[in-house]
């Protein structure tokens, strides 16, 4: 054998015991020598291998006690759609601060103690065509209540006018009139405990100055 072989059997002779050794230091590790091909799922790809998850329905949640509604808004408020038929539509309104709701020829609306006073006798008449918008006319002046863009009270005298409708609504045993025309602004009307009207700005729901409770004695 000459020397040209014999290096060449030597450097082999490295090779494989250097590759023996490495498999050692593998398996040492734990980690498989083996070149089969991995399975990969990208992201965003459905492993189809994958056991399906399970889907668990959806549990509705209860919260008890329920919450209080002792002090609703002007939204949540009753209204009764159907009405009473037993009650009449002519009515006094007394407001909750001590007067009555009157409408005088002159184009004023404001309050007065006088429970005599024939100003004050209303007739409530329908608005449109849900039950619960209303109208506020006086019987002897025949004019109507209505709220001006100021949020003002005024004896209206077209009964056409779209400031003169009202939405009824109840609140307990007060009834509350909303302004139709001025709804999103939540403009009520409203009496001080002076008689004057109190201006639709000023007013807010569960204010006293807002409830009125109807007296029928005098038209039965």
């Amino acid at each position: 054998m000459n020397r040209k072989q014999l290096e060449l059997s030597e450097s082999s002779s490295d090779d494989s015991d250097s590759s023996g050794e490495d498999e050692q230091d593998f398996s040492r590790a734990g980690v498989s020598t083996s070149r089969e091909k991995r399975n990969v799922s990208w992201c965003g790809v459905e492993d189809t291998n994958r056991p399906p998850s399970p889907h668990f329905p959806m549990i509705r949640r209860v919260v008890w006690p329920p919450p209080s509604t002792s002090q609703p808004s002007f939204r949540t408020a009753y209204v009764d759609p159907k009405g009473n038929p037993k009650l009449g539509n002519r009515m006094q309104l007394y407001c909750k601060n001590g007067d009555f709701l009157g409408v005088y020829p002159d184009g004023r609306v404001r309050g007065t103690k006088d429970e005599a006073d024939p100003h004050t006798f209303l007739e409530r008449k329908t608005g449109g065509l849900l039950p619960e918008h209303v109208k506020l006319q006086g019987m002897l002046t025949h004019l109507y209540v209505a709220m001006d863009k100021k949020g003002r009270l005024y004896a209206e005298a077209d009964a056409e006018c779209p400031r003169a409708v009202f939405i009824e609504s109840f609140h307990g045993s007060y009834n509350n009139y909303l302004s139709r025309h001025y709804a999103h602004l939540g403009w009520y009307i409203g009496l001080k405990k002076s008689g004057k009207f109190k201006k639709g700005p000023k007013t807010k729901f569960g204010q006293k100055a807002i409830k009125f409770l109807p007296r029928r004695t005098r038209f039965e």
